[in-house]
């Protein structure tokens, strides 16, 4: 997929998320006017809450996660001890190599240089490279933050409206939640570990599930995509 391919995807998913949640606000009650005024209000907001980024190619944060675990699983980057092989950057068994599993050989410098700005890539020795980790967390505002937020909200919303409008349960998928509105403060620090360990060995065991039984990325098929979202959250001060 093409730089132009990759932002229409995600300028697709940011529409979609907006007019979703537009839809839901219409269908709960409000006016047309409403609406307008309502949107008028956020597009001021979101200027004024402006922050200043460097700009970033989308490069899926999943899939440079799919980077990463490869660097963890598969034998021919691993070392005997089976921990992820230091690897050169370019060669056999590289990093070029391991790259080029999950994106075109021309995109090699780009997602290089994306995974060393966003700290998931260290330098071992003098010209190796090590993951810092089996998953891909951006730290950053970035594109990837951008086209990962704004997928995950689309799809939130898709799975909602399908599953309250589904006309059997086998068509229902996954959504649950839970709230209280009482936490004490002190408890915080313990929720944010609890919920870390516990979310952590569930999406990895999902995220095996799937990668296990995902078709290679240069296969020819008509297969769809599939996946879940998990996190957190905590009022602020």
């Amino acid at each position: 997929m093409d730089e132009k391919a990759r932002k229409m995807k995600t300028e697709t998913y940011v529409e979609e998320a907006i007019v979703q949640l537009l839809s839901l606000k219409l269908r709960s009650g409000s006016s047309m006017e409403e609406l307008i005024a309502f949107m008028s209000k956020c597009v001021a907001t979101a200027q004024k809450n402006l922050v200043g980024t460097s700009k970033s190619q989308g490069l899926d944060i999943h899939r440079l996660g799919s980077v990463l675990r490869a660097w963890h699983t598969e034998t021919q980057f691993l070392a005997e001890n089976g921990a992820p092989k230091p690897l050169k950057r370019n060669g056999r068994s590289s990093l070029c190599t391991l790259v080029r599993l999950y994106y075109p050989a021309k995109m090699y410098e780009v997602v290089f240089q994306r995974l060393r700005a966003a700290n998931l890539i260290k330098r071992f020795g003098r010209d190796t490279w090590l993951p810092t980790g089996r998953h891909a967390r951006i730290s950053q505002l970035s594109y990837e933050t951008l086209e990962h937020l704004s997928e995950g909200v689309a799809r939130y919303v898709e799975t909602v409206t399908g599953n309250v409008t589904a006309k059997s349960s086998n068509d229902v998928l996954f959504e649950r939640s839970c709230k209280v509105t009482r936490l004490p403060p002190r408890e915080i620090k313990f929720f944010r570990a609890y919920v870390a360990e516990q979310a952590t060995a569930f999406i990895t065991a999902v995220d095996d599930w799937l990668e296990s039984r995902n078709a290679p990325a240069k296969a020819r098929t008509d297969g769809r995509t599939a996946g879940f979202y998990a996190f957190a959250y905590v009022d602020k001060d």
